[in-house]
């Protein structure tokens, strides 16, 4: 599944603001509704995760076949091993997801912060997201052939898949797998 988090957009009570327009205060009458503020978010690559577990409602909505429960902890430190050593000036962050009232204005419009916030409709997933803020003073990464692979491509999921000769380099942070059938 895929939700368009690029952008968060607040829906701001035009009695609650105060438009100025030449120093003229337009009155909230002559709008014909409430304000849309779009905020862009910093383009990053993302692991959604959540903390409900091995939980029914998640496997019907994602339509998955199997849950992996992960040690963070452990996902982190092979996270920060590879991104340090193949992907150099990657950040990682990770947190839980904010959930907040489209109608309310956000705390902080920091790109960054944008990333962890998401609607609270979407609420019931209990998200906990791995960011992988790429450096924005590149065009890509430099491939083992020389060829720069871009960030974005516009139009385009991109996504970051990485393995390593030893499965158990990866899998040491798989601390239980659950089928819909236990849940």
């Amino acid at each position: 599944m895929r939700d368009d988090e690029m952008r968060k957009s607040f829906v701001i009570d035009k009695h609650s603001i105060t438009i100025k327009i030449n120093d003229h205060v337009i009155s909230p009458e002559s709008l014909s509704e409430d304000p849309v503020f779009s905020i862009p978010a910093q383009h990053c690559y993302c692991l959604c995760l959540t903390s409900k577990g091995n939980d029914p409602e998640l496997f019907k909505t994602f339509e998955a076949d199997i849950c992996l429960e992960i040690d963070i902890e452990v996902l982190m430190e092979i996270l920060e091993f590879v991104f340090s050593h193949k992907l150099k000036g990657a950040i990682i962050e990770a947190r839980e997801i904010t959930y907040y009232d489209p109608k309310s204005p956000p705390k902080s419009i920091n790109p960054k912060d944008l990333v962890f916030l998401k609607p609270i409709s979407f609420s019931h997933e209990s998200e906990f997201r791995v960011a992988i803020f790429y450096p924005t003073n590149k065009k890509g990464f430099k491939s083992d052939s020389g060829i720069i692979v871009p960030f974005i491509i516009p139009d385009d999921s991109l996504h970051i898949t990485f393995s390593h000769p030893d499965k158990a380099f990866i899998q040491q942070c798989i601390v239980g797998t659950y089928e819909p059938s236990n849940a």
